[in-house]
């Protein structure tokens, strides 16, 4: 852990903790970082997110384990997991909207996937999941506080594998829950997502000691100085590479609007040439029927 740098500060503690939290568990920094120190915590997670019990989880390896004090700009902060039957495991924390966030997801889950070396054989590739937790919606449809994809048969729904899924859960939308949800503790970890006072936090960590010590840890992040820089460069750094995007995306619709606004006016011109041609073609014809008719008349 890192040492407490705030100079004539009294010992933090989180049963005097007042207010809101800063950097929270939507961090995906502070998450990595918090969730590779308690075992325990991330045990209840990953419970969670499956749908068994931790106690049944009998060991988890964290393949990519990170250090605050490292360069990690540009690092990807997803949290990659080995369980103790082989299964591998990608959590991510996506708080930004991203428009290409489906085509990531999948080339993320296929990277996970592909955990063998050249020439190995392809029996060594092991189930894999990739878990988004987001307070976006970031898939078109009807949202759902927690979906699970997979590959299958359009037609009969029957499963083409269960070696890949991709699993969403969705913060956003903790009033879609079912009883399932609920029951597996998934409500439970989207509230401590959303805990943004200490009040909040504490709350939820009554009676549980490894969410205590998460809280402890979290506490200690968001008042230690070096750390807090830490974070607070890594949150604008985020948020630079956002922005980024999303001007990139205005810039490029605005430098085409017009064009696209000019084609459309040109072929709406076209279309109604054409009608009215259509029109002209359709008098004629009409006036040709009735002159045939008034001579065969007479």
């Amino acid at each position: 852990m890192l040492e407490n740098n705030s100079i004539g500060m009294e010992p933090v503690s989180l049963d005097t903790a007042t207010g809101p939290i800063k950097y929270t568990l939507k961090s995906d920094l502070l998450f990595h970082y918090v969730m590779q120190k308690s075992t325990k915590a991330l045990m209840g997670l990953v419970g969670a997110l499956k749908g068994i019990k931790p106690e049944d989880i009998k060991s988890i390896e964290i393949l990519n384990p990170i250090e605050l004090n490292a360069n990690l700009k540009e690092t990807v902060m997803d949290l990659k997991l080995m369980m103790n039957s082989g299964e591998i495991l990608n959590i991510e924390i996506q708080t930004y909207f991203d428009k290409n966030w489906e085509k990531r997801s999948i080339l993320y889950l296929c990277r996970a996937f592909d955990s063998i070396k050249q020439g190995e054989d392809y029996t060594k590739l092991k189930p894999t999941t990739h878990f988004c937790i987001t307070d976006k919606d970031l898939l078109s449809g009807e949202p759902e506080f927690y979906s699970q994809h997979m590959l299958l048969n359009v037609k009969t729904h029957v499963p083409y594998t269960k070696l890949i899924g991709l699993n969403m859960l969705q913060l956003n939308h903790i009033e879609l829950a079912t009883d399932e949800d609920e029951e597996n503790n998934l409500v439970y970890w989207a509230k401590l997502f959303n805990a943004t006072t200490w009040e909040e936090f504490k709350a939820l960590a009554e009676n549980r000691p490894e969410v205590r010590e998460v809280g402890d840890m979290v506490l200690t992040l968001n008042t230690d100085n070096q750390a807090a820089e830490i974070l607070e460069g890594q949150r604008r750094y985020r948020e630079m590479l956002a922005t980024a995007r999303a001007e990139g995306v205005q810039e490029t619709e605005e430098k085409y609007e017009k064009i696209i606004a000019d084609k459309d006016a040109t072929i709406a011109a076209e279309v109604a040439q054409k009608e009215a041609a259509l029109n002209t073609v359709a008098r004629l014809q009409a006036e040709i029927e009735r002159l045939k008719s008034n001579s065969s008349e007479t």
